[in-house]
């Protein structure tokens, strides 16, 4: 039996979901990619590639720190966000391209450090993915790649996996995909057959403030891929009432005063 294919590997939900995603979840990301960048020790001359970049989350942060940046992502709707925001911004330095991660059209030993936040862990081939960020690495070179970690290792994750549910209670639970970039073993042995070297695996964890049940509901359904997906699935009379089922299932498991929550992720490290 063929393995069902990913709807996050293709580029429609991403278009689909570009404007939320940009003023919500990218805010969310940043904390992630700040310490992904720390990691990597950037010098001023580096060139470097963002793969799978979606609206600019690591190359707007990084466009002054370095030389140049090459943004690359499948899809068209977060780059034009992108590029609406190096126009505002008046950087000069950063370059998008629309394509594909697991076919990068750079030519080899091109650029100084790599990266790919919450992005290669969706490819269908990921690697594919970490062979071709390896190719177009220099010698000595350094990449960093996040992934999420299991639900049950983040509160946040846990909340919005069981709004879903309250919506669609035939979903399953979510589950460690031990295959996957969840699993810390699996995304260091795929980084060290990729060829890095001094690979390292680490937790990152932040914590994100929700001032409301509401207001955080209303940030997931603009930014999550998924759950736009389903609510584009259903009519505006059908999703009002899902949607109460929803916030119901929040208001019943988060307190109603301001609160933080936490959402835990791998950043995995290496050398070329």
């Amino acid at each position: 039996m063929s393995k069902k294919p990913n709807m996050l590997a293709m580029p429609e939900p991403w278009d689909l979901v570009a404007g939320g995603y940009a003023e919500t979840t990218m805010q969310m990301l940043a904390q992630y990619a700040e310490e992904a960048v720390a990691a990597t020790k950037l010098e001023t001359d580096a060139k470097v590639l963002d793969v799978a970049c979606g609206p600019g989350t690591v190359s707007l942060m990084i466009a002054d720190q370095v030389d140049s940046v090459h943004a690359i992502d499948f899809s068209e709707s977060m780059l034009s966000i992108l590029d609406q925001k190096i126009r505002d911004t008046g950087l000069e330095n950063i370059q998008t391209h629309h394509g594909d991660g697991q076919a990068l059209p750079y030519e080899a030993d091109t650029f100084d450090a790599a990266f790919s936040m919450f992005g290669l862990m969706f490819f269908p081939d990921r690697c594919k993915g970490f062979s071709e960020i390896y190719r177009t690495l220099k010698p000595g070179g350094r990449v960093a790649v996040s992934s999420w970690a299991p639900v049950d290792q983040s509160p946040a994750m846990q909340a919005m996996f069981g709004a879903l549910r309250a919506i669609k209670p035939d979903l399953p639970e979510p589950q460690m995909a031990v295959e996957s970039l969840e699993n810390p073993e699996v995304f260091e042995k795929e980084l060290q057959d990729a060829g890095f070297r001094d690979v390292r695996i680490q937790q990152m964890s932040k914590n994100f403030p929700v001032e409301s049940i509401r207001e955080f509901w209303d940030g997931m359904v603009r930014g999550s891929a998924p759950i736009t997906m389903m609510k584009n699935s259903m009519s505006a009379t059908q999703w009002c009432k899902k949607e109460l089922l929803a916030l119901e299932y929040l208001e019943n498991r988060l307190p109603t005063t301001s609160i933080s929550l936490s959402a835990d992720a791998w950043l995995g490290a290496g050398i070329k």
